[in-house]
């Protein structure tokens, strides 16, 4: 359990890093999995009606509603690769 959450701070720290990158950083590719098309989606701050406020807002949603979670939610996001936002958006 321990290594999971690990692995979901690993992944989060890695998404604020480069999310904060600015606007150097890129749309997500088809071999992006499904975290880095949301984060993509939503980064920078103000460019999506999603999540106005980007990654920061998207962490705070899931800690305010899935406190024991979120972590393990992180984590499959991050190993899901299913081809596009759209993909991951329906869970196909």
């Amino acid at each position: 359990m321990f290594k999971r959450n690990s692995l979901g701070v690993l992944v989060v720290t890695a998404v604020l890093t480069l999310a904060t990158a600015g606007p150097v950083a890129a749309d997500a590719h088809g071999n992006a999995s499904c975290l880095g098309f949301e984060a993509s989606g939503i980064a920078p701050a103000g460019s999506s009606d999603e999540f106005p406020g980007g990654v920061a807002e998207l962490q705070a949603f899931l800690h305010d509603n899935f406190p024991h979670q979120s972590g393990a939610i992180i984590s499959d996001a991050a190993h899901q690769h299913l081809g596009s936002h759209e993909a991951c958006d329906e869970g196909e």
